[in-house]
């Protein structure tokens, strides 16, 4: 379920470093933390000990691709895709959920309970 009622936590990752190291450090990815990567077309789980889920989109943020439970040691992309959103696999997301996540991590607004990171 999205975590639109518990804080939120948006980590940016922009640097070179950040794009390639991710989610390497982390045991578990939990709900209502993503980590949102710009100019990304592809995303890969080596080395990581746990699924998540991808959303692919472009620079209007719509939706261009969803991928569920990318497990450990795989590679996904999106040729058209601007940035790739990670989050947790815990449980299917429906279209309109999928599309808060995406306002929730494109808007820098007051108004959400988030807690945002830049790395």
């Amino acid at each position: 379920m999205v975590a639109s009622d518990r804080q939120q936590t948006i980590t940016y990752c922009l640097s070179p470093l950040a794009k390639i190291k991710g989610l390497l450090t982390k045991t578990s990815l939990p709900a209502g933390e993503y980590y949102v990567f710009p100019s990304c077309q592809a995303i890969h789980t080596f080395g990581m000990r746990f699924a998540i889920d991808v959303i692919f989109c472009n620079k209007e943020g719509l939706i261009l691709k969803y991928c569920r439970q990318v497990v450990p040691n795989r590679i996904v992309f999106c040729r058209d895709a601007f940035f790739a959103i990670e989050l947790c696999a815990n449980e299917f997301l429906n279209q309109e959920q999928l599309k808060i996540i995406v306002s929730t991590c494109l808007k820098l607004d007051k108004s959400y309970p988030q807690r945002i990171r830049w790395i």
